[in-house]
């Protein structure tokens, strides 16, 4: 009758492999000495080898992290930061070509501007791509001052304050669908330009009232 098969504990385990690696004997050698089946031993040996590559493969996957190419890394950041400054529209099509010209300047000949390395780019700095509106984005906050004391100033001196308005036009899009959503773009598109029930309206503002 065979005897039952017996399971080894983990610390069983590394005990085994420590004695293997400290003897000269061969794995069939070692396994019948300890009176192990070969297979058995084969196997434990085959999983602590997994265990101390996966180990090796993590912390080289914490290592490269980083970008090799980190020079035109920190070169397409700071033009980020300094385009946004200036509210300048910034697309996926402009950081590859930004980012290759970056890369030429220093010298990156092997540097490859592709969709998986800008994704990991924007991981790395937390950046994600929004929609503009687009009068704030073309709003001059620093000559605001100037014009109101210089130029508005200018005007209004020149005429009575009955005479003095602003008029605007407006659409109030008042069936039009949201632009964002979860899931195919294309048909969310067509949804929106079937939908958007435009309806224009003056507004009127008055120096006087």
């Amino acid at each position: 009758m065979a005897s039952k098969r017996k399971n080894l504990s983990f610390a069983e385990k590394n005990e085994l492999i420590e004695k293997f690696q400290n003897s000269n004997l061969s794995k069939a050698a070692f396994a019948k000495a300890n009176s192990i089946p070969r297979a058995t031993f084969n196997n434990i040996l085959a999983a602590k080898l997994c265990s101390s590559n996966a180990q090796i493969c993590d912390q080289e996957r914490k290592r490269q992290r980083l970008s090799p190419y980190e020079n035109v890394d920190k070169a397409l950041l700071s033009w980020i930061k300094y385009a946004r400054s200036q509210n300048a529209p910034i697309s996926w099509n402009v950081l590859k070509e930004k980012s290759l010209e970056f890369a030429n300047e220093l010298g990156e000949s092997s540097f490859v501007a592709s969709n998986g390395w800008l994704q990991r780019f924007n991981s790395r700095h937390n950046l994600y791509f929004k929609k503009l509106c687009g009068e704030v984005a073309d709003f001059d906050s620093s000559s605001l001052k100037e014009w109101k004391d210089v130029v508005l100033r200018d005007i209004l001196e020149r005429y009575e304050s009955a005479n003095v308005f602003n008029v605007d036009e407006c659409g109030l899009f008042y069936r039009i669908l949201p632009d964002r959503t979860v899931g195919n773009l294309v048909y969310l598109n067509i949804l929106n330009k079937c939908n958007e029930y435009r309806c224009p309206y003056v507004c009127v503002l008055y120096l006087d009232w």
